[in-house]
């Protein structure tokens, strides 16, 4: 038991970042529990100095089991999001051996997102490498999780939401291309992220592009604009606004990706 006490080692690698480790992130309105159950010595050689990649996963704990599912959801539907993280990341960091919670960011079915992993630690796995026995690594990739079971259920409203604004806050602060905001399915041998969120997983990665788009475009003064994911009339007026300005550094025939990176990698890019 003495391995999940905070030790100098754990406090280390939990603690503030070093000046070569990725930015930290907040998401507003986040959810903290104390994830004071870890394992250090597993948690040796996961520190990662960038994010190039954003993975979507799922809770996934009935496999192909209907039955299995339909006990096991109704319990852990009587959980908070919060409650559930801890569950997790006791599970994680003693039987599991992964050290602590292996994703980043977790969202509920209401919308709740919760903090995980630090960050500047890669994401842990126990899935495989396509067509090897070795496990996947996923040095510089920002881990989201869904809490549920996607072979079996759909994602709510609410939660697709919730993890489209966790993606599009890493997006924008590690400047990930959309082409990297991946379901963990793509990186390893797994089911993860469940039939039903692999059948949106395109649509998921566009959503967060249009999420970043349209929040990069409100905050440079491009027009009146709630991000929501949904790129539509107002969104494009803004971005014509943009396209149009003469301090925007763009043409009318640039393109929504190329627009968006172009404002990430200069802050000064406005519609003002």
């Amino acid at each position: 038991m003495a391995r999940f006490l905070i030790t100098a080692l754990a406090f280390a690698l939990l603690s503030g970042p070093l000046a070569s480790d990725p930015a930290a992130l907040t998401v507003p309105g986040e959810q903290r529990p104390p994830l004071t159950r870890i394992d250090p010595d597993a948690l040796r050689g996961f520190r990662q100095d960038r994010i190039t990649h954003i993975t979507f996963h799922h809770e996934g704990f009935a496999g192909t089991d209907a039955a299995l599912f339909a006990r096991a959801s109704k319990a852990r539907m009587r959980q908070s999001a919060s409650q559930r993280v801890l569950n997790i990341n006791a599970y994680h960091a003693g039987d599991a051996g992964l050290g602590m919670i292996a994703y980043h960011y977790v969202v509920g079915p209401d919308g709740s997102i919760v903090k995980g992993r630090p960050v500047h630690l890669k994401p842990a796995t126990s899935s495989t490498a396509p067509g090897s026995s070795q496990l996947a690594d996923f040095d510089g990739h920002f881990a989201v999780m869904a809490l549920g079971d996607f072979g079996h259920e759909h994602l709510t409203d609410a939660a697709r939401l919730s993890m489209v604004r966790v993606m599009s806050q890493a997006q924008r602060l590690y400047r990930v291309p959309t082409v990297h905001i991946q379901p963990h399915k793509a990186h390893a041998t797994t089911a993860c992220p469940g039939k039903h969120i692999l059948a949106e997983a395109e649509a998921l990665a566009r959503m967060v592009q249009s999420y970043s788009l349209q929040s990069e475009l409100a905050a440079r003064g491009c027009g009146q604009i709630t991000p929501d994911g949904i790129f539509g009339k107002a969104s494009q007026a803004a971005l014509d606004r943009l396209r149009g300005s003469a301090g925007g550094g763009l043409t009318r025939t640039t393109t929504v990706e190329a627009a968006l990176m172009h404002m990430l990698n200069d802050p000064g890019v406005t519609c003002r």
